[in-house]
């Protein structure tokens, strides 16, 4: 196989949905993911995004006077498998094993 100009983020992918449970790396930003998913001719869209949530301060769980805080990232669409992230999703870090597994899979039956 030819070497792609997305390789770091392929590998970086990988690395992610092979893990174990007591494992952690980081998900490629969903800008690079979508980039390689292009160089590799599989449909997608890829962007900005943006939310605001309330912040409580000094770690009280309840809301106080502590305002909001506005979030940035990307929002990524893969139709082929039905994927839709958004990396301002309060949940999204949970889920990052689940979605570069699916990625994975994805590519690998290319």
């Amino acid at each position: 196989m030819r070497e792609m100009k997305n390789q770091k983020t392929l590998e970086a992918l990988r690395k992610k949905a092979g893990l174990g449970i007591c494992e952690s790396s980081r998900m490629p930003n969903l800008n690079k993911v979508s980039q390689l998913l292009t160089e590799l001719g599989i449909q997608n869209s890829c962007l900005e995004s943006s939310c605001e949530k309330w912040s409580s301060p000094a770690g009280y769980r309840y809301y106080t006077s502590g305002g909001s805080r506005t979030y940035t990232g990307f929002w990524l669409r893969v139709p082929q498998i039905n994927m839709n992230i958004d990396s301002t999703d309060t949940y999204y870090s949970w889920n990052t094993k689940q979605y570069a597994q699916e990625l994975v899979k994805l590519i690998d039956t290319l």
